[in-house]
Order: structure tokens, then sequence, then C-alpha cells
């Protein structure tokens, strides 16, 4: 297809996707207020009530209420945190965002691109592009239908481009994070609930269990795919493991013993063909196999009044019941075997080491590291994963809210894999046996207008690309540009 050709049609489905949500946002503003006309007593009643419930210890609603040391933060106040709420480029969107608001109704748009290139390395050299389209709607069940601590999440993303690691550089730990499932995918329709002052929190519907698990915000600077989102290394083991653009039907329960800890479980349709891009996210059956995850974390100096630097320690542990291939059957000219189920245990650290100025600027030097291990080689393809990383915020006065990082990862294949890899050699030459991959990023992120917008120069050096030694180390030139619209 024609490159222009191709940058229309891109643009137009970008285009009648914003367009069906905006309609879809009116239309809900629009049913909300008319019902509001049509039943007046019965909203009457609603916010009549909710005051009298929250003061009642018995009433079930009174369940859901906030505690005060558990309420956010005021912005001033916080320490050193990655994430801060982001401006939009488009204002209040002409007024419809605080009409969206007061009826409940939060709308999220945002756009990335990643482009890079390999002027050195990698099986040949060239450049390509990876972009997302993310919509997210959050609906805030309180306000719309009076039930509090109650909200939805609905959620979609188009994609579109190609991938520098598999067309030029032949690496396994993907160059450019937002590609894979180049189409337009509903992703999450979940519902969640808050309970007991906010001490547990139930979540049930199309999730995805890396929203939740092995997830530190220091990972989201990246652009390099073996850092953002999740440390890639768990995706090798567990098909079962699902992260954005792709959901499937499962449901999480988070209790917090103090305001300072969590223990987090998962349950999950484990059917990794749900994924395949001509479902566009609504295949609906659930096959199986199942996919456990849970995880517990310790934060120290995230509540208000601390003063010291703010920490977040997690450890977890998953278990796929999904069929593997067993390596060790491999290579023999003879049908291979199998085995049913694999399991895994990761840790997860941020530390904040320096504070720039006083809290109210919200910035310092961090560092994060991970660890992963799948300690059964014969059926886990990377049994030993590991990322560090130092990320800081705000060392320039000047630009209060820009970011920098430098990475490293590292990835181990299967001494059995390995083994089985040498055997079917013999047979067939052009298969090389794989060791290991290592990829270091070096990264800064500008913010602009009120960081609705963000451009990001990105180098990164990838070490025995493909992790076999037969393709020459690669050097990565690129940069993600970003909208919040």
């Amino acid at each position: 297809m024609p490159h222009n050709t191709f940058l229309r049609r891109t643009i137009s489905h970008k285009r009648n996707l914003c367009i069906l949500v905006l309609g879809v946002l009116l239309g809900l503003v629009l049913f909300k207020a008319g019902a509001a006309s049509t039943n007046t007593v019965t909203t009457t009643v609603i916010q009549m009530n909710i005051p009298a419930a929250k003061s009642s210890k018995t009433n079930a609603v009174s369940l859901v209420t906030r505690s005060p040391d558990v309420e956010a933060t005021p912005e001033d106040l916080r320490p050193f945190q990655l994430v801060l709420p982001k401006g939009r480029l488009l204002g209040d969107w002409f007024g419809l965002i605080p009409l969206l608001d007061t009826n409940g109704i939060t709308p999220n748009v945002t756009f990335v691109s990643d482009v890079a290139g390999n002027p050195v390395g990698g099986k040949s050299q060239g450049v390509t592009h990876a972009d997302n389209l993310g919509i997210n709607l959050q609906f805030d069940l309180q306000k719309l239908v009076g039930l509090d601590g109650a909200s939805f999440l609905a959620s979609a993303s188009e994609r579109s481009g190609n991938s520098l690691s598999s067309q030029y550089v032949g690496n396994v730990f993907t160059i450019q994070q937002v590609y894979g499932g180049e189409t337009f995918k509903i992703i999450d329709l979940a519902y969640k609930q808050k309970l007991f002052h906010d001490r547990v929190e139930f979540q049930a519907g199309r999730i995805a269990a890396g929203d939740d698990f092995l997830v530190s915000p220091y990972n989201w600077l990246f652009m390099q795919n073996g850092f953002c989102g999740n440390p890639v290394g768990i995706f090798f083991n567990a098909p079962g493991m699902s992260a954005y653009p792709n959901a499937t039907w499962g449901t999480t329960l988070k209790v917090k013993p103090t305001p300072r800890t969590y223990v987090l479980a998962g349950v999950y349709n484990g059917d990794p063909t749900i994924r395949a891009d001509d479902h566009h996210g609504m295949d609906l059956s659930m096959n199986g196999p199942i996919f456990l995850m849970a995880e517990a974390g310790y934060q120290r100096n995230g509540l208000q009044g601390d003063t010291g630097l703010i920490g977040n320690y997690r450890v977890g542990a998953w278990y796929d019941n999904s069929s593997y291939q067993d390596y060790q059957t491999v290579g023999f000219g003879t049908p291979t075997g199998s085995q049913r189920g694999n399991w895994g245990l990761y840790t997860l650290v941020d530390q904040v080491l320096i504070a720039f100025g006083d809290r109210s600027r919200n910035s310092g030097l961090g560092v994060t590291a991970s660890a992963l291990v799948s300690p059964n080689q014969n059926i886990s393809q990377l049994p030993y994963f590991f990322t560090a990383g130092v990320v800081a915020r705000g060392f320039l006065e000047a630009r209060p809210y820009d970011l920098a990082g430098f990475g490293v990862l590292y990835g181990e294949f299967s001494d059995a894999l390995r083994e089985a890899q040498e055997r079917e050699q013999v047979f067939d030459p052009t298969i090389a046996p794989q060791y290991n991959e290592t990829v270091l990023e070096l990264t800064y992120r500008f913010y602009f207008r009120q960081s609705s917008i963000f451009f990001q120069p990105d180098l990164q050096y990838i070490i025995k690309p493909g992790g076999t030694g037969n393709i020459d180390n690669a050097l990565v030139l690129g940069f993600q540009i970003g909208f919040n619209f």
C-alpha cells in the first residue's frame, strides 16, 4: 500500500474514532440530563440520603466512605512522584469537560508516537514509527447513579506503524513501547468498587493484569518496552499475562491492612488467543486456562504529614496453567513433549534518594530495580530477567516537570532452550542458540503547555541483539512525542 494512502486511512480511522467517542459522551450527558428532569423526586431522595448513610455506622452505604488517613495528599505536599496530573492541550474542550465532570464522566484522549532508527548495527539499517491513540472514559457511579465508591472504566486503542526491532535490528526486547496490536481494540470494560473506607478494592470485567501488578511509575518514562509498563520478562514465560492494549476477563481484590501496606490478588482468563488483532478486543470467550497473580507492597513516607523520601517495595508471584513445550524433548527428530503449568516470582522497588528543594517542588532523584525469576528452565524461555534505572525530575529549576532517566535491562535465556536449539542446529544451520540480551537506554523528556505535550529524545544500545551473538550490537536513536488532548 502506498505510504500516502496508508497515512490518509490512518488519520481517517483516528478521526472517526474520536468523533464516535465525543458522540457517546454527549449522548450520556444528554441522557442523564433528561433523566434528571423526568425523575426529580428520585434524584432528590438520593441526594438527601447520602449524608445520613455516611454518618451511620450500621448502614451498608457507610462501608464505602473515606477516612482522613487515606485521602489523597494535596499536590503541593506530595513526596516526589513521577506521575503528575497533566494539562489538556485543548483546555476544557470548549466547555465540555466541566459538563462531563458534573455528570460523573472523565474522558482522556492521548496520542503517542515512537520514531526510531539504527544507524549502526543490527541486521540492517532503517527507521520506523509506531503510534498509539488511546481513549479512556472513567465513570463516577456516585455522581451518575448514587453508588458511592464505585466507578466504571472503558478504554480503547488504535495502533499503527512498524517495529524497528523485528524489521531492522533483530533484537528480542521491543525498542518502541507502543508497538504491538496494530489495529483498533476495545480494552477495558471494568467495574471497580471501594469498600470499608477505601481499605478494600474490588474490580471485575475486562481488565489487564499489567495495569495492577508488577508496575512502577518510574518505568513509564522509558521508550524501551523492556522497561515501560511492566518489566517484560514475565511475558516470555507466562502467556496468560495481559497488558495494554490487551485485556481479558478477570477480577482483582486489593486489601490495605494498614495505610502503608497492601495485598493484591487477581484471577484471569489466560487464553492468549483472545488478543488476536482480528478480534479487536471483543472475543468474550472464557476458555481458559486460568492465570493467577498475587502481590504485596509497602510504601515508605507516602502519607500526608510524612517528611521522608518516598519509596515503594513490592514482591509477587504468578501461576499460569497453560500447556508448555518441554525443551528437553526438542531436537531429537521425534514429537516434542509438554508440561502443564508454570510459575514465577518477582520483586520491584523504587526509592527516592535525593530531593531537590522543598516538598512543594515534588522533584528529586530516585532509583528503581526489578528481578524476575521463573526457575523451571525446561519450559521457561527467559528464566532470569533484571532491570535497574536512575530517574530524576526537576533538577533544572527552570524546567521543574522535565524527566531524565538511564536504565539497564538484562534477560538470560533458558539453558534447556539453548541446548534444544543446538540440537536443532545440526539439521537447520539457520537456527542459532540464544544466550542473553542487554539493553542500555538514556532518555530525557521535555514537557510543554502545562505538561499536555512532551518531546523525548532517546538513545538505546542493544548488546547481543536476539541473544545469539550473530548480529552486531546496535545503536538506536529516536524520540517519543506525546499529546494529552
